[in-house]
């Protein structure tokens, strides 16, 4: 679901419980005209894993575990046990759109669309918290959100940025101060006839999906799925948040005092990527030995 905003993004964050935010406007249907071109736009140049976890058009919501994101004309809000997180649009400027987009699993972004270089090459974002949240940029571009006491409060998956033709531009991430993050998109080897250039600040909370054990004669597996979101804010440059990862997971478990290392280490090994594997689905085996997830990368994960 999309529907039709514009400019500078203002990124709040009002995640401790006290902080009232203001009323946030009802969910508005996208009206034909640009916005439906800018969402065509998207779809057609955003890598698969991004539009592929667009939500239905009809969506007023979307939901995962405890994390809820809905769109309205004027912003988009994703509620967790983490807190609550508002991204709103503000107006317009010369060769730029705006387009806040609701997406699968509690997560959502504003689709930056750049219709000419008097956009200018740098999109800032204001972040607001209630608490001492603070802001990182990862090895792999995203950025992370962490709370006062060190815990995981969400965060922005790697950039990416694309022409109409479908050639990737260089973008990345800054974090200037607690309360200013900057989407950079290089713009000077775009030909006049690839415009629009498309970029997204993807904003999520929840990593994983629906936790379940199985017992077998050995023991037990863990199994879980990476959501949309998550799934793109992953990887080796993404290490300095796995733990967050490992957190989750654990915490879903029917019974996380059987969390263990050995099931942390394949954890790793599948965020690191290391699978060459069809199944969407991370099955972590209780019975294996604690073998680091870098020396796991021959056996799918399943350290031997």
């Amino acid at each position: 679901m999309i529907v039709k905003k514009s400019s500078a993004a203002i990124l709040s964050l009002s995640m401790a419980a006290g902080l009232a935010l203001a009323t946030i406007p009802g969910v508005a249907i996208a009206d034909d005209g640009p916005t439906d071109r800018a969402l065509s736009t998207f779809r057609e140049v955003a890598p698969d894993h991004v539009a592929n976890a667009v939500a239905p058009e009809a969506a007023l919501s979307t939901s995962l575990d405890d994390t809820t994101a809905t769109v309205s004309e004027e912003a988009i809000t994703i509620k967790s046990d983490a807190g609550t997180v508002s991204l709103v649009a503000p107006q317009e400027t010369e060769g730029v759109e705006y387009q806040p987009v609701l997406m699968d699993g509690g997560s959502a972004l504003i689709a930056i669309v750049i219709d000419s270089p008097a956009a200018g090459d740098v999109f800032e974002f204001k972040t607001l918290a209630s608490d001492e949240s603070q802001a990182k940029v990862l090895e792999d571009g995203s950025v992370l959100f962490t709370g006062s006491d060190g815990s995981f409060k969400g965060g922005l998956a790697t950039p990416w940025a694309r022409d109409s033709k479908g050639n990737d531009i260089p973008t990345r991430f800054e974090v200037t101060d607690a309360n200013t993050i900057r989407q950079h998109v290089d713009l000077a080897n775009v030909a006049s006839d690839a415009y629009p250039v498309v970029a997204d600040p993807w904003l999520g909370a929840e990593l994983y999906g629906r936790v379940y054990v199985t017992n077998t004669s050995q023991g037990f597996i863990v199994t879980t799925r990476p959501s949309g979101w998550g799934a793109g804010y992953q990887g080796v440059g993404n290490i300095g948040m796995w733990w967050a990862h490992a957190d989750e997971v654990k915490n879903k478990m029917p019974t996380p005092g059987n969390w263990s290392l050995s099931l942390q280490e394949q954890l790793y090994c599948h965020i690191a990527g290391w699978p060459v594997s069809a199944n969407p689905d991370y099955d972590l085996e209780s019975w294996k030995p604690q073998i680091p997830w870098q020396d796991q990368a021959g056996s799918k994960c399943q350290s031997y």
